[in-house]
């Protein structure tokens, strides 16, 4: 399903020029040099390609190329563009005799496949200095010897014709030739495809897919069967799972494509994520992404929007708050989403890290509407009264990181949880039970209640409830103080803000409270603490100018409390957090 899916999308964006998407038989590559050829295949210079980046870094250039080979081990030259090894014979490593070889290898590949277009300029020159060459004259070149360093760090290098546009592997002929080289190996087996269903060429190897978040660099196999475990039937390497050269370029190709591109790209925990609409046009991953991480304002520089998240233009970030608010309200979303086929598949694939593979972490497809339905209804779920510097949409990158200490010197996310957490959203389920335990223990280990982790409280009581069917509980998770809600960990949580108001007012000075040394306890266990912070109070009252305002409040909501609790279960401890934070909230909202 998943490579059938790719496959498809690959077709529909192929047919879009401003996508860039490589054809069969070739592919992106980052390439650093170019050699400037004379038309008797001398090297007039070389030109740099690389493009300075920020800290004045500077890193390679992508361009398109015949398709590379996926090397593991041995020898395998690529046409017209390659690393020094290959291209000139030298090898940073000082292996000789190996980058020799290459050099061979890389050689008589090119008279293979330009053996019929040899009367071509660009062709003629480059097989004329593949013959003339000699490997160890490459750090005595004058026009090399600048750049022997550079060369040597494994950048690909391509030709160039001097006095002539563009690059040699560019050229019709060349193109023509390689193309038809590769239509014509005779030692291909054909199989019927596992994706299309046809009879066809079968690939051996499928190329890498890079982009994934501490994947190797050098890219990693989304399927591959290198061990004699994985093998049977005395098949060898994908043989075992038949998929068509032409099946395999297009799921790796877009794979990769989407990968480069950060506006189908973000980082949910352990889990790079790329979405897509089965359509032409971008309009439907512009709204995922805002949808995401919906775009506001935050003058708090400790809490910046994360990079891997696009910034959109005011049109989508006013559509997608349109379409929250409407979602917010109770509204039908059809008539914010003008020109927005609800109907459209769409699909969200999370690809996360597993030594030399990728290991697919999630995989969701339905239609556009019914995700904008889902997101939406998380959204609802979190809705709590904030501060005017806090996002009004939570993104998910947000609480996540909320889950892990925050002065570690590392956030290091469980990797299934940012999967479990996208499930929940996605598919409207329960959200995972481990992020409300993970935010509980977060707040009684920081004694810190804030605006994302009372949210993700309020959100996981509130959903449970309703998928539950209990509608009780959840009418009195509100979004705000709620005065008339008589739970008792609920009221706990609300006198234990008092109390500490009280000290507060009593102290103006003060660098810790009582939250700070008996949170974590009053929330699990209040009759063992409750009894020693009312004592407590009575000081601060009466030291306090306006105590009286506290203590009457204090009053009125001991007289809902028959007696304290021994223990609070986990449920009640996530009532406690919310009665605390509404309480706060209200204590310092503006009039």
């Amino acid at each position: 399903m998943i490579i059938d899916a790719l496959n498809r999308y690959y077709k529909i964006l192929v047919q879009e020029p401003d996508k860039d998407v490589p054809l069969q038989g070739y592919c992106k590559a980052s390439v650093s040099f170019a050699l400037n050829l004379s038309p008797d295949g001398e090297i007039l210079d070389i030109i740099d390609l690389r493009r300075s980046s920020k800290g004045n870094k500077l890193i390679p250039i992508e361009m398109e190329v015949p398709e590379q080979v996926k090397r593991s081990s041995g020898i395998a030259p690529n046409l017209m563009c390659d690393n020094s090894t290959y291209v000139l014979g030298i090898d940073a490593k000082g292996n000789r005799e190996r980058a020799i070889e290459a050099f061979m290898a890389f050689r008589e590949l090119h008279k293979r496949v330009l053996e019929e277009v040899n009367s071509d300029p660009g062709v003629k020159a480059l097989l004329q200095f593949l013959d003339k060459w000699e490997p160890k004259k490459t750090s005595s070149h004058p026009k090399l010897s600048n750049y022997l360093e550079d060369l040597c760090t494994g950048g690909n290098i391509v030709f160039k014709l001097d006095g002539e546009t563009g690059y040699i592997h560019q050229y019709s002929a060349v193109r023509n030739a390689w193309e038809k080289y590769c239509s014509g190996s005779e030692d291909e087996i054909i199989s019927q495809c596992l994706v299309t269903g046809k009879m066809g060429p079968i690939a051996r190897l499928h190329q890498s897919i890079k982009g994934v978040k501490d994947a190797q660099s050098s890219g990693a196999s989304l399927i591959s069967f290198n061990l004699e475990a994985f093998k049977s039937y005395g098949k060898d390497q994908s043989y075992n799972a038949p998929v068509s050269k032409s099946a395999a370029f297009a799921y790796t190709t877009i794979l990769n494509y989407m990968l480069n591109n950060p506006k189908q790209r973000i980082q949910i925990g352990d889990a790079t994520t790329i979405f897509w609409a089965e359509c032409i046009g971008g309009i439907y991953e512009d709204l995922m992404m805002e949808l995401f991480s919906p775009t506001y304002e935050n003058n708090d520089k400790d809490e910046k929007r994360q990079d891997n998240f696009m910034r959109h233009d005011s049109v989508t970030v006013q559509l997608v708050r349109d379409i929250l608010i409407r979602i917010r309200e109770g509204k039908q979303i059809s008539d914010a989403m003008t020109n927005i086929n609800p109907d459209v598949r769409f699909y969200v694939l999370g690809l996360s890290p597993n030594a030399s593979r990728i290991s697919i972490r999630f995989w969701h497809a339905d239609r556009f509407g019914v995700f904008v339905e889902r997101i939406g209804q998380h959204y609802r779920d979190m809705e709590i009264v904030r501060h005017d510097k806090e996002p009004e949409f939570i993104p998910v990158y947000r609480i996540l990181n909320e889950t892990v200490p925050k002065k570690g010197k590392e956030k290091k996310i469980p990797p299934l949880f940012g999967g479990a957490v996208m499930r929940s959203i996605l598919m409207g389920t329960c959200y995972p039970q481990t992020l409300y335990t993970s935010m509980l223990l977060r707040i009684r280990a920081d004694q810190y209640v804030n605006y994302v982790r009372a949210a993700v409280i309020k959100a996981c009581l509130l959903r449970n409830a309703r998928i539950q069917g209990n509608k009780e509980k959840e009418v009195i998770l509100t979004m705000s103080l709620n005065e008339q809600n008589t739970n008792t960990a609920y009221r706990l949580g609300r006198l234990f803000a008092l109390l500490e108001k009280a000290q507060q007012d009593a102290n103006p000075n003060l660098n810790t409270t009582i939250k700070d040394r008996y949170f974590g306890s009053a929330s699990a266990t209040p009759r063992a603490v409750f009894p020693i912070l009312l004592r407590l109070v009575q000081y601060h009252i009466a030291k306090s100018d306006y105590g009286f305002v506290v203590d009457k409040k204090i009053e009125d909501i001991m007289d809902g409390l028959d007696g304290f609790p021994s223990y609070l279960n986990l449920e009640e401890q996530g009532l406690f957090v919310l009665g605390y934070y509404h309480q706060r909230h209200a204590l310092y909202q503006k009039n």
